[in-house]
């Protein structure tokens, strides 16, 4: 068998036998005596054996000690992670994890994000030992296919949400991200010369990064909504080829994060400038020299690696800027004067023609021309054009959001204020969870909102989507509102909100909600502005005058539009006490109260428009109503 594939397994499957452990209420030492019999029924005796024997200490006894090179790999892993992931002195209590075990927020000090009773861990255990069931004979045929099979497997499990500790403060790195980073450490030991001793200086380890460069101008670089689908997809598809490349290269354990044009991973440091070279090539291949990404490393001892993880993160990053005010851009290619350009790049000579896409030129219309390369993003985007977006009223939304300080928050900030280290797992943990939050639940959120989203791009921490523009306020108070939620209240997000007639150039509504959201950052964070685009477009100034508003004032409006549509008064009223709510409080506070002395307005809908007078946010919330309101 592959010896590497052989340190691999061990380090995923060293801690599994915890869950039973705990679910049988026993001592932590004897979660290697649970490994082991869990391992073997899997794996057969030898693995169970390599797996089981991971610890030195006085608790555990002699036949779960460390033996071979390969067994004293796993332990120096299994201590370098855990030393580097659990930096704070742990709250003592009993040998004796009670159940429900708890799982906190990384980003709290309150806030569970699960608990497991005796049942579950049990369940837990008995599920991934079916899904594992018998591999002794695949892996000795295949080892390395095989181990790829029970990373996926593990990788998909419920691990994630289980502590590596039940002891509080720690108890808020996951099982799976510790078994993951001490396989991490393990195969970069083996491919960095093998065991050199307990001595942790005598190993170097490379923290690679990746960032790709300048995503939002390639991506809204067009005027039509295939496009930007299709230039979505590249970034998406190439983000996924920089991370099989590092799967193949050192393993997929090494990856500690991928998406959105970002990665960061671990690797010997042997290695590190091979990997760097084909992370760049990987990424840059699959967009076609479209989309260029920035590559740098760090390299560091073990010691610096498990001791202060955190100053080696933040070198990382500084190495990051550092090359990026290295780069120089290069025109793309060189056009001769008089030679005609793609309607959408106006960078390279156009060669085709769109013939389901008329333009009006000069007073006469005449078919769109695009260069090769445009051409093939719009063959490979169709499939939702704003007209399938379009709301009754013939208004298209684009939504545009962003996290509010996530640079911060990603370089230790909030756990420096909860007095937690800056440690690998937390780090990818954080990662993962913004990334699986902005792919995964917010685009739930806007598939539920509408039947054909026009979702153009969502990773990392950002948004770009285009929906029916009389649901893109309530998507993005949703998506703001699931955001904050999932960051436990330590993480904000601000919002752009265009709404633009479905006849109008995507770009038009799309630089108006980049706008806004520019706005709405400018003005405080944590907030939202939005804006109607007329049919002769917007200009920066117009946009300059719209007023943002907080997520609760949103939401104030949304209550008063759902008030006007189910009020049985007349537009024509609304519109003039909206008005002058504006230019006069007390005169439309009077015009209310003369309605309601008349019986023009029912005396409950008189005294629900009195308390929204107050709130001042009637103008705001009638132009919504205006444009969206079923006749």
């Amino acid at each position: 068998m592959s010896q590497l594939e052989v340190v691999r397994v061990c380090a995923l499957l060293h801690d599994v036998g915890k869950l039973e452990c705990w679910a049988k209420r026993r001592g932590w030492s004897e979660h290697a005596y649970y490994t082991y019999t869990f391992v073997k029924k899997c794996l057969g005796e030898e693995i169970a054996e390599h797996s089981s024997r991971h610890h030195t200490g006085s608790s555990y006894v002699e036949e779960y000690r460390p033996k071979s090179d390969l067994e004293k790999i796993l332990c120096l892993a299994d201590n370098l992670a855990s030393g580097a992931d659990r930096r704070e002195e742990p709250v003592h209590g009993s040998p004796i994890p009670s159940p429900p075990i708890e799982l906190s927020h990384i980003l709290s000090g309150d806030v569970v994000r699960n608990r497991l009773s005796i049942a579950d861990l049990a369940y837990l255990s008995q599920v991934l030992a079916g899904k594992l069931g018998n591999l002794e004979k695949d892996f000795v045929q295949n080892p390395r296919d095989c181990y790829f099979k029970v990373y996926g497997i593990l990788e998909s499990s419920d691990l994630y949400r289980v502590p590596a500790d039940t002891r509080k403060p720690i108890n808020d790195v996951s099982l799976w991200d510790h078994l993951k980073l001490t396989a991490a450490f393990s195969t970069c030991i083996y491919l960095g010369g093998g065991w050199k001793g307990y001595n942790l200086e005598r190993y170097e380890f490379a923290l690679l990064s990746g960032d790709a460069d300048r995503i939002s101008s390639f991506v809204n670089e067009s005027t039509r909504l295939p496009d930007l689908n299709a230039r979505s997809e590249i970034v998406k598809q190439a983000t996924s080829k920089v991370r099989e490349f590092l799967s193949k290269l050192l393993g997929p354990e090494c990856v500690l994060f991928s998406a959105g044009g970002s990665f960061l991973a671990i690797s010997p440091a042997n290695l590190a400038k091979e990997a760097l070279e084909g992370m760049k090539k990987s990424f840059e291949e699959a967009t076609g020299g479209k989309v260029t990404v920035t590559v740098s490393y760090v390299i560091k001892n073990g010691e610096e690696f498990k001791d202060d993880f955190g100053r080696v993160w933040a070198e990382s990053h500084t190495e990051m800027r550092r090359e990026k005010s290295r780069r120089f851009l290069v025109s793309e290619v060189a056009v001769d004067e008089g030679v005609e350009v793609c309607d959408v790049c106006r960078i390279r000579p156009w060669s085709r023609e769109d013939r389901l896409r008329t333009l009006s030129m000069d007073a006469s219309a005449r078919f769109e021309r695009l260069c090769d390369v445009c051409w093939d993003l719009r063959e490979k985007g169709k499939g939702v054009w704003l007209d399938d977006l379009k709301d009754k009223r013939n208004f298209v939304g684009c939504v545009r959001a962003d996290g509010d300080d996530i640079g911060r928050v990603l370089a230790g900030k909030v756990f420096e204020k909860l007095g937690k280290a800056k440690t690998p797992s937390r780090i990818s943990t954080l990662s993962g969870l913004i990334h699986r939050t902005c792919e995964e639940d917010i685009v739930s959120i806007i598939k539920d909102f509408s039947k054909h989203p026009g979702i153009v791009f969502a990773g990392g921490d950002d948004l770009l989507a285009l929906v029916p523009g009389e649901v893109a306020l309530e998507v993005a108070k949703s998506v703001a509102s699931k955001f904050n939620e999932n960051m436990a209240g330590e993480c904000t997000m601000s919002a752009g909100v265009s709404a633009f007639h479905y006849k109008l150039p995507v770009y038009v509504g799309v630089e108006a909600a980049n706008s806004l959201l520019r706005k709405a950052k400018d003005e405080g964070k944590n907030r939202m502005a939005f804006a109607v685009v007329g049919g002769s477009g917007v200009t920066e100034y117009e946009l300059d005058k719209v007023k943002s508003r907080s997520w609760d004032e949103l939401n104030t409006i949304l209550e008063i539009v759902n008030f006007m549509c189910k009020s049985g008064t007349a537009a024509s009223k609304l519109r003039r006490i909206a008005g002058l709510s504006v230019s006069n409080r007390v005169k439309a506070e009077a015009l209310i109260e003369y309605s309601m002395g008349r019986g023009f307005l029912e005396w409950g809908e008189g005294e629900k428009l009195l308390s929204h007078l107050d709130s001042g946010l009637l103008s705001d919330a009638f132009l919504i109503y205006s444009l969206f309101r079923s006749d």
